[in-house]
């Protein structure tokens, strides 16, 4: 779970202009406006995220700001150590987090105990939690269902913890504190996502299919024995996981005179896929995939044709980019965040590396929201693909469906087969991440030290 803080509180702060923030296209993945590393919010009021809450004490006046003791800085990374994170939420407090759900549900987030100091990682990672009380508390990292808990003897004034302390763990060990979703893979075509996943420092999915893409025995955690057909035809499967990759040609692939076929969903898939994110899941498809989505979710995206020509007339709903080459692209990050991360890190221009597909265009859709009240989803646009100097294409897009998300990239995510991370699998990474917070609004970004 992530957190949130209480409606009256979030109603109060309207009237010192914090109340309009809502969560970006980090996702809350398709949502506007809410930037966790913004400006800050305004100058009013005490300066602290003690703000946002009401007080600990019942007989407290619930609008007086206890004092602020000092400070807890550190930086977030990924599990590997060294890619920071932007926008995880670090937190203390008197008592561990409730477990996180092992499989598919509607992550909605929950209120923050009040004056136990929060903070958002910047760009570079790293973050500044205000301390209101000291002595033996909690520091909590999450991002997602990525979460850290550990022990920490919070002391008066400045102190920094130790990069293990706040890094995103790299598999399940709740003994110890350690959460991260539970990821499975269809394994039968292209694209290997595992590879990248490894290089990212996670050691813990589950692959169902014995595709090109098993490569060099699976690593710890995995799940063998099942097809790839018993992941996605069954929904009971499907949601004992957090997030369902299908990367390249998963559903199959034929290559033929008449033009290449990929592989669409059969009915049972269809119904799997819809029913599994609408529970809360989050499935993550890459180009010869495609199918997954246009057959489940209608209308939301237009494919260019199989040559790579974009359809007109009524035809354009139906897209068929099944093509018979791969290319190369510029790309640009078009969300702010994304954008403000990559040039932090040192990819402020990328190339978008074996794009098999073309988007043409996406195109908002009546839907339901996480309450069931009918709604219209508009897809999100996180990069583009710069074609030529006169056309600038979707290439990473994502939407939201009741409680779900669904993600789809026209370009390989894995890159090469060495060991060093390309721009587009930190940016996997990044959107990965901010596709699998929770439903709701979270907290206003604090004021900056």
């Amino acid at each position: 779970m992530n957190l949130r803080l209480p409606p009256a509180r979030i109603a109060a702060l309207a009237a010192i202009g914090l109340a309009s923030l809502v969560v970006t296209g980090a996702c809350g993945s398709d949502r506007e406006g809410f930037d966790p590393n913004g400006a800050s919010s305004g100058d009013g009021g005490s300066g602290g995220p003690g703000d946002f809450g009401q007080s600990s004490d019942a007989s407290a006046d619930a609008n007086v700001t206890p004092p602020r003791l000092g400070w807890v800085t550190g930086k977030v990374t990924a599990p590997e150590g060294t890619v920071p994170i932007r926008g995880a939420l670090v937190y203390l407090t008197s008592t561990p987090p409730p477990a996180i759900p092992d499989g598919v549900h509607c992550d909605t987030c929950v209120t923050l105990t009040p004056y136990e100091g929060y903070a958002y990682s910047k760009s570079d990672g790293t973050f500044d939690v205000p301390v209101y009380k000291t002595g033996k508390q909690w520091i909590v990292t999450q991002k997602g269902q990525f979460r850290r808990v550990r022990e920490l003897d919070v002391q008066p004034g400045d102190q920094s913890v130790a990069g293990d302390v706040t890094r995103l763990p790299p598999a399940n060990d709740a003994a110890n504190g350690d959460t991260i979703p539970k990821i499975a893979m269809a394994v039968g075509g292209f694209d290997r996502i595992d590879r990248s996943l490894k290089k990212l420092g996670v050691t813990e999915f589950y692959r169902y299919g014995d595709g090109p893409i098993n490569i060099g025995g699976p690593p710890p955690g995995i799940k063998t024995g099942k097809t790839m057909r018993a992941l996605t035809q069954d929904v009971a499967e499907l949601s004992k996981h957090h997030i369902v990759l299908m990367p390249c040609a998963a559903l199959g692939y034929t290559e033929g005179e008449g033009g290449n076929v990929c592989g669409v969903p059969q009915a049972a898939e269809k119904t799997a896929f819809g029913t599994y994110v609408d529970a809360g899941g989050k499935l993550y498809v890459t180009d010869f995939a495609y199918e997954a989505i246009r057959q489940t979710w209608p209308n939301m995206i237009t494919w260019f044709d199989n040559t790579m020509q974009p359809l007109t007339g009524t035809s354009s709903k139906q897209g068929h980019g099944c093509r018979g080459g791969a290319e190369t692209n510029p790309g640009e990050a078009k969300d702010p965040g994304l954008a403000d991360w990559l040039t932090t890190i040192g990819h402020p221009n990328l190339e978008l590396k074996a794009s098999w597909t073309r988007i043409q265009k996406v195109d908002p859709q009546p839907g339901v929201d996480p309450d069931g009240n009918p709604t219209t989803i508009t897809p999100k646009v996180w990069m583009t693909s710069k074609i030529n100097a006169n056309l600038e294409l979707p290439a990473t897009v994502s939407f939201e469906q009741k409680c779900g998300r669904v993600l789809f990239s026209t370009y390989h995510c894995e890159g090469d087969d060495g060991s060093q991370l390309l721009a587009q699998e930190k940016a996997l990474l990044y959107i990965l991440l901010e596709v699998g917070v929770c439903v709701g609004e979270l907290p206003p970004p604090p004021p900056p030290k």
